[in-house]
C-alpha cells in the first residue's frame, strides 16, 4: 500500500511538472526488426510510470490467486482478514474452556492467516488430544515455515512426538523408540540458544532416557547443571540407576562393586551416584554391604535420600547405622525424622523395644501417616492386635472424612 501510494505520488508529480519537458528537444526511437517506434520524453516518462503501476496491480492479482489456491481465505483484503482473527479468537477462547471440537473448527477458518504459525501449533496440539497425533506432522510442517516461529513449532514438535509416543507405549514399544530418535532429530534442528532452554534439555533427557543412552544423558546434565537445577540430582540418579541397573541385571553384585570401583573419585563423590548404588546393593539384597557404604556417605555429606535408604536396611544388627544415626540424634534432638529413621532401622532388626520407644519420640515432634503406620505394625508384632486396629481405623477416619479433625 505505502509504494503504491509513492506511485501515484510521482504520478501527480509527473502531470504537474511534466510539461516543463515539452519544450526539450530530442526523441526515443526503439527499432524492432522492421518495427519503429518514435516518441518524446514526456511519453516515454509516462509510459514507464503506467507500466510500473500495471506491474504492481499485476503482482498484487496473482498474489491472491496463489494464496486462494493454496487454502489461504484472505482473498478479500482487510474484511477476510478480521474474519480470520475472528476465527482465531473464538478458536482460542474454544480450547481455553475445553471445547476442542469448535476450537479445531474455528482454528481451520484462520489457516492461511498472519498469525506466525500460532494457530497451526495450537491445532497440532488440539489433534495430538482429539486423533492422537495423526496431522502433527503437516500442521507443524506449516507453522514452521514462518520465520518467526520456526524454533516454537519445531520444539513443540518434539514434545508432540514424545507425548504422542508415550500414550501409544504399551501397544507398540518399537514405535516408542522411534518416536525417541525423531524427538532428537528435531531438537537437533533448533538453533543453539532455543537447544539450551529448559523445556529443550528435558525433552532431550526424557527421549535418550527411553533410549537407555545413558552416556549422553551423563553429558547432556554435565553440559546443563544451572539449567537443571534441583532437577540435575534427579536426572542424575535416573542415569546412573539406568547404567548401574544394566550392570546388575546382566552381571549381578560382582559387576555393580566393579563397576563403583572403577569409577573415578569425582563420580564417586557425586550423591546421585551413591545414592543409585546403595539403592541397587538393597535391591540386590546385600543390605549389610549397602549399609557400610551408606554410613559412610552419609557421614561426609547430609541429604534426606539417604534417611530413606537407611530405613529399607534389612538385617540383623545393622550396628553401625543405629550408632550413627543415634550420634545424630544427640546433635539435633528435636529432629523427628531421625527418630523414625531409627525405629525403622530396630524394627526391621527385630529390637521392637527399641523401635517402639523411637517412633513414640517422632510421634512426640510431629505426627505422620508413615510412623503411625510403623507403630500399628509394632504393636501387631507384640500381639496387641486391640490397639493396632485402633490405631488402624482412626487413620482410615482421617482419609475418609478429612474435614473431621476441624468438625
Amino acid at each position: 500500500m505505502i509504494k503504491f501510494i509513492i506511485l501515484l505520488a510521482i504520478l501527480f508529480v509527473a502531470l504537474f511538472f511534466g510539461h516543463t519537458l515539452i519544450g526539450v528537444e530530442g526523441a526515443i526511437i526503439i527499432n524492432v526488426a522492421d518495427w519503429y517506434i518514435e516518441m518524446s520524453i514526456i511519453s516515454a516518462l509516462v509510459i514507464i510510470i503506467f507500466a510500473f503501476i500495471a506491474y504492481l496491480i499485476l503482482a498484487w492479482l496473482m498474489k491472491r490467486i496463489v494464496r486462494m489456491f493454496a487454502g489461504s481465505h484472505n482473498w478479500f483484503g482487510s474484511y477476510s482478514k478480521r474474519q480470520q482473527e475472528r476465527a482465531f479468537f473464538k478458536g482460542l477462547q474454544a480450547y481455553l474452556v475445553g471445547d476442542l471440537a469448535n476450537a479445531q473448527k474455528q482454528l481451520e477458518k484462520s489457516f492461511g492467516g498472519e498469525f506466525k504459525g500460532c494457530n497451526y501449533m495450537l491445532a497440532a496440539d488440539i489433534d495430538a488430544r482429539n486423533n492422537r497425533g495423526e496431522h502433527i506432522d503437516t500442521l507443524l510442517a506449516q507453522a514452521q515455515v514462518e520465520q518467526a516461529s520456526t524454533s516454537m513449532a519445531t520444539l513443540k514438535h518434539a514434545q508432540l512426538t514424545l507425548d504422542n509416543a508415550y500414550d501409544n507405549a504399551h501397544n507398540k514399544p518399537q514405535a516408542l523408540k522411534s518416536s525417541a530418535n525423531k524427538c532428537i532429530e528435531l531438537l537437533d534442528e533448533l538453533d543453539s540458544n532455543t537447544k539450551k532452554s529448559a523445556i529443550a534439555v528435558k525433552l532431550r533427557l526424557e527421549a535418550l532416557s527411553l533410549l537407555k543412552r545413558w552416556d549422553e544423558i551423563k553429558n547432556c546434565i554435565g553440559e546443563n547443571k544451572k539449567v537443571l537445577g534441583d532437577e540435575y540430582i534427579l536426572w542424575a540418579e535416573r542415569a546412573t540407576h539406568g547404567e548401574f541397573a544394566a550392570i546388575a541385571s546382566k552381571q549381578g553384585a560382582n559387576g555393580l562393586r566393579e563397576k563403583w570401583q572403577n569409577l573415578s573419585r569425582s563420580a564417586k563423590k557425586d550423591i546421585a551416584n551413591q545414592i543409585c548404588y546403595v539403592q541397587l546393593l538393597l535391591d540386590q539384597g546385600l543390605s549389610a554391604e549397602a549399609e557400610t557404604s551408606l554410613v559412610e556417605f552419609a557421614k561426609k555429606r547430609e541429604h534426606d535420600a539417604f534417611y530413606g535408604l537407611f530405613k529399607q536396611l534389612n538385617h540383623a544388627s545393622p550396628n553401625l547405622a543405629i550408632r550413627f544415626i543415634e550420634s545424630q540424634i544427640k546433635q539435633q534432638p528435636k529432629e523427628a525424622k531421625l527418630y523414625s529413621v531409627l525405629a525403622h532401622l530396630a524394627f526391621n532388626s527385630q529390637d521392637l523395644s527399641l523401635a517402639e520407644r523411637a517412633i513414640n519420640k517422632a510421634l512426640e515432634l510431629r505426627r505422620k501417616e508413615e510412623d503411625l503406620l510403623l507403630l500399628a505394625a509394632i504393636l501387631e508384632k507384640q500381639h496387641a492386635y486391640e490397639k493396632a486396629n485402633k490405631l488402624y481405623r482412626s487413620m482410615s477416619a482421617k482419609t475418609i472424612h478429612p474435614a473431621s479433625k476441624t468438625a
